[in-house]
């Protein structure tokens, strides 16, 4: 089986760019690297307060500027949020853009990233979380269940569910997730 990285590249269409829509669009980095000797996935926990998806988890990313693409929005986010130099991001490919419960259009930029010093900016990122990637590929930590917190005018359609620690992982960057573990066969390392 090839590496992950080699498989991901096959696997996933390149990263492209915006999908016609009437909607928002906004773009996140998934990106994978090296942590305490195996790969894990990088979150940021969005700090309490009156911001959009306040102490949730989710991936670096935000709203697109002027004609930027999906990539170099993702990128932009990245490094603004937690530091990451766009040199040290390697787009492994991307994922099926979803729609988030805000109405926003979100591409997913799936990426390995090289060892960075970790800045993360206070006013968006309150913690950065290291999540194992064989642990979220594991089916048996994964529970579908409705969201811890209702979105108002929405019926609350259960979900993907993932406890890490004190953290749960849900909503739209859970599916993200479930979405890359499913393009990852068992046996790819």
């Amino acid at each position: 089986m090839p590496d992950l990285d080699q498989y991901l590249r096959q696997a996933l269409p390149a990263p492209g760019g915006w999908l016609p829509t009437e909607l928002r669009q906004a773009a996140v980095l998934c990106p994978i690297l090296a942590h305490q000797g195996r790969d894990h996935v990088l979150f940021v926990l969005r700090p309490e307060g009156t911001q959009a998806h306040a102490g949730q988890i989710g991936f670096p990313g935000g709203m697109h500027a002027d004609t930027e693409s999906p990539l170099e929005t993702a990128l932009r986010e990245s490094f603004e949020e937690v530091g990451a130099p766009g040199e040290n991001v390697t787009p492994l490919g991307e994922l099926e853009p979803r729609e988030s419960t805000s109405k926003i259009h979100v591409h997913c930029v799936v990426a390995r990233v090289a060892p960075f010093e970790l800045r993360p900016d206070p006013r968006e990122v309150a913690r950065i979380l290291h999540m194992p990637l064989d642990e979220l590929r594991d089916d048996n930590r994964w529970q579908e269940k409705p969201p811890p917190i209702a979105t108002p005018g929405l019926e609350r359609n259960s979900g993907p569910h993932f406890q890490f620690g004190d953290e749960l992982l849900w909503g739209l960057t859970a599916r993200f997730i479930r979405d890359l573990v499913a393009h990852i066969p068992r046996g790819a390392q």
